[in-house]
């Protein structure tokens, strides 16, 4: 299948990257910028996630965003019981020119999923998605979960009445609050990374029609791949994740069963679950959405492409391949997006035998941004225009 063709798009200079911590909320509670109670508008009484704070941070393209009245963008505190009675999670949404709160029209929504590890502040790191939407009509949502979410309502030792349900909190919480209070409208398209890239599927199989397009680069698409060549299979990796957040990995999704740490083939305990809470396993959802899918082979290559401003940043559509480019064996690294091919190949075999069309760029490249922003500014066009932005 042939590549997304990116659009035509002129777009400011190109800035450096600059990390901007979780820690802006103490900074600005300490100097007073930026920071307000949440607006006059009430969330619906529905819902039981509500906006605690307001932040308006500023971004290398924006460097006066917390005093120059036409916000660019803007830091959303929300608490939810949902996400474990967080004290707040942030939405970190990226605000087209003329947006307000009182504007008397709404904006479709660009979402995109962090990857595992990450937060509300990755892309606008580790991308340059601001220069790239800038003269969009967008409002392009980030939502924070955690750093080993999954995207799921966790099983919990199948009392899945306990949070934390970052399924609930991302697909009818937040959505909710951004339609209610910010003038978003039901138009929304989304894109993950990694565990986002699987959560972006997974949600959008589950909830068919809730996203207009999906994009997903190096995916997490199927969890369940096994191959015994390789040291590092998907639960193991949802283990590291686990403990990286400090909680028991079991409390996701359970056990898997055989193959993995268990000889028992009869032995399947929550294998289903795990099923139902991939794109795999909701694949028939996505039909009808039109679908980008990305992935690399674990070979560190130059990527052919760096931001210079939309004019000059065209991803060469040589970097996809008529099928996967073999495994890259470039050092520790290389695990991962290796394990990554594994999932996107049965992922999209099963969309092929279901005749679920889907736009693939199988590629070269390592579990890296430097590949990701590639492949985001990529599918830009597919997402925008499934919207109408």
């Amino acid at each position: 299948m042939r590549p997304v063709a990116p659009a035509r798009r002129s777009g400011p200079r190109a800035v450096p990257r600059r990390r901007f911590t979780g820690w802006f909320l103490v900074l600005a509670l300490l100097c007073g910028l930026g920071l307000s109670a949440p607006g006059a508008q009430a969330t619906p009484t529905t819902n039981p996630a509500s906006v605690w704070w307001e932040a308006y941070p500023n971004l290398p393209l924006y460097p006066d965003n917390s005093t120059n009245p036409g916000k660019r963008v803007i830091d959303i505190g929300i608490h939810s019981p949902s996400t474990d009675n967080m004290t707040v999670k942030w939405v970190r949404v990226l605000l087209p020119k003329n947006w307000s709160k009182t504007a008397n029209r709404t904006w479709p929504t660009l979402w995109m999923l962090h990857g595992g590890g990450g937060d509300h502040t990755s892309y606008t790191t580790d991308t340059h998605i601001e220069e790239m939407v800038a003269d969009e009509d967008v409002m392009v949502v980030m939502p924070e979960t955690s750093k080993c979410s999954s995207y799921t309502n966790w099983w919990n030792y199948d009392d899945e009445s306990q949070p934390p349900n970052w399924e609930d909190y991302v697909v009818d919480e937040v959505s909710q609050i951004l339609e209610s209070q910010y003038r978003a409208s039901g138009e929304r398209s989304v894109l993950g990374i990694s565990m986002g890239g699987g959560g972006a599927m997974m949600l959008a199989g589950k909830h068919p029609g809730h996203f207009k397009a999906v994009a997903s680069i190096s995916g997490a698409v199927n969890m369940l791949h096994y191959d015994a060549e390789e040291a590092i299979q998907g639960p193991s990796v949802v283990k590291a994740g686990a403990l990286q957040c400090g909680v028991d990995w079991k409390r996701i999704n359970g056990e898997p069963g055989y193959p993995f740490y268990t000889n028992v083939q009869s032995d399947e305990r929550e294998k289903q679950r795990w099923i139902d809470n991939s794109a795999l396993g909701v694949a028939e959802g996505l039909r009808g959405t039109p679908l980008f899918v990305s992935f690399g082979n674990g070979n560190t290559v130059d990527p052919g492409w760096v931001w210079n401003g939309a004019q000059t940043a065209t991803p060469s559509p040589g970097r996809c391949q008529a099928t996967a480019p073999p495994k890259g064996f470039d050092g520790v690294g290389s695990f991962v997006e290796r394990a990554i091919r594994g999932q996107n190949h049965d992922f999209v075999n099963e969309l092929a035998a279901r005749g679920i069309a889907a736009t693939v760029c199988m590629t070269y490249g390592q579990h890296e941004w430097q590949y990701w922003e590639r492949e985001v500014y990529a599918a830009l066009p597919m997402l925008l225009d499934a919207i109408d932005a």
